[in-house]
């Protein structure tokens, strides 16, 4: 009897690895989509990792699968495709996508590798804009309370635009001769343009070129104006310290630039006509209160010297040399009673000082010693003896006469009688 092999060892002998599947539907894929292709659809589900790559997945709104689910195409636009991309991906959004169907192996998953993106319904760039104006809206960079007032008489004025065209030349031949110009050149269209009109508004403020800056170039396609939508020149006008007159376009166009200005002109001419009418203005301001000084003055003047033709009236009535001579008048008799009030004070000091001296007089040891008296004093302490009993035989003393001293030594001592009745 032949013999046969089980069943499950058959099965395994037939058996394709995960490799040969994937490898087949890949082949099939790329069989059925040998080119890119357009696909339309609606967002969802967009993410933006770090990686700088966008994902998201298009959906068939109008077509469902057996079990009523909308079919849905997993999509990958990497950062090296979506460099170039103005508008940000939202879900909801309806699109064509250009790109590759192939497969994502490690997930075993069939997906459209995005090569570009173009909006249904509005168009890229128009979307583009709303969503920027929005956003900047919402920070308060359109606010009036922070835009900042045009200078009326501005010494230097700044012009950021291509150094050809008609708007340059409109600018500077209606400018020149009443603003010293700073013509600051850049590209206003194409790539590179958004990056040197951003450097060109920033030299100008590190600088200190100009009190205010006109920023703009002529008219052209939404293309053409583009630069004045891109962010980082509304950042820049924003940030300038210097006060920023926006004049894109014609009177219809409108870009990020006009709303984050401090100011927005129609045109370039139109730019430069405001700045011409407002230093006009200024000057016809200055020059009214110029005159309204001068007549001023000349009525202060006028009533200044009917002052002077008063004082000089009734200087002339008061006569001042005899006003002076009235006062050196006074002043001798001020002199006299001054000399008179002195004399009697004298007098009367003089007086007082004789009856104090003959007081003292009177009053003076050198007075009763004049008299006959003399003073005793024990030496040779000198101190002044009144009493016999303070005196011992052989003590020397000192008598103080009238004219001149003794001294001498003593050989007995008695009390009177008066000191005798007295002791007793």
């Amino acid at each position: 009897m032949p013999t046969t092999e089980p069943a499950p060892l058959l099965a395994a002998a037939k058996a394709l690895t995960v490799a040969d599947v994937v490898s087949r539907i890949r082949t099939l894929i790329e069989r059925q989509f040998p080119a890119p292709v357009w696909v339309e659809g609606e967002l969802s589900n967009c993410s933006y990792p770090a990686s700088g790559h966008i994902y998201f997945s298009l959906v068939d709104e109008r077509v469902t699968d057996r079990f009523g689910q909308r079919l849905v195409l997993p999509c990958a636009f990497y950062r090296s495709a979506n460099q170039g991309l103005k508008v940000r991906l939202e879900d909801g959004m309806k699109v064509l996508c250009f790109g590759q169907v192939t497969t994502y192996e490690r997930q075993g998953q069939y997906q459209l590798r995005v090569l570009r993106v173009q909006l249904m319904g509005i168009g890229e760039l128009q979307k583009a804009y709303e969503q920027l104006k929005k956003r900047l809206a919402a920070e308060g960079l359109f606010d009036e309370t922070r835009k900042r007032p045009i200078p009326s008489w501005p010494q230097r004025v700044g012009i950021v635009t291509s150094r050809s065209g008609s708007a340059i030349h409109d600018m500077v031949s209606k400018l020149r001769g009443s603003f010293h110009l700073i013509i600051l050149p850049v590209k206003v269209q194409g790539d590179g343009a958004a990056e040197e009109i951003v450097e060109a508004i920033e030299t100008a403020n590190v600088r200190r070129l100009a009190e205010v800056l006109i920023v703009g170039r002529g008219g052209g396609s939404v293309e053409d104006l583009w630069a004045f939508n891109e962010e980082p020149v509304a950042r820049a006008i924003a940030r300038s310290r210097i006060p920023v007159i926006s004049a894109v376009g014609h009177e219809d166009d409108w870009t990020i630039a006009d709303f984050v200005a401090d100011l927005r002109a129609s045109t370039p001419t139109d730019a430069a006509k405001r700045l011409v009418q407002e230093h006009q203005a200024f000057d016809d301001h200055a020059r009214e209160l110029i005159q309204r000084l001068v007549e001023t003055m000349q009525l202060v003047l006028e009533d200044h010297s009917v002052d002077v033709v008063r004082l000089q009236e009734r200087l002339r009535l008061l006569h001042p040399r005899h006003q002076l001579q009235d006062y050196a008048q006074r002043g001798l008799q001020a002199q006299t009673r001054l000399v008179q009030l002195m004399a009697h004070a004298l007098e009367r000091e003089e007086r007082l000082l004789q009856a104090l001296a003959g007081r003292l007089e009177a009053l003076s040891p050198l007075a009763v010693l004049g008299r006959g008296y003399s003073i005793t004093f024990r030496l040779p302490s000198r101190a002044v003896v009144t009493d016999a009993r303070a005196i011992r035989v052989g003590d020397e003393v000192e008598t103080l006469l009238a004219q001149g001293r003794l001294t001498s030594r003593v050989t007995d001592t008695a009390l009177t009688t008066v000191d005798a009745d007295a002791a007793a």
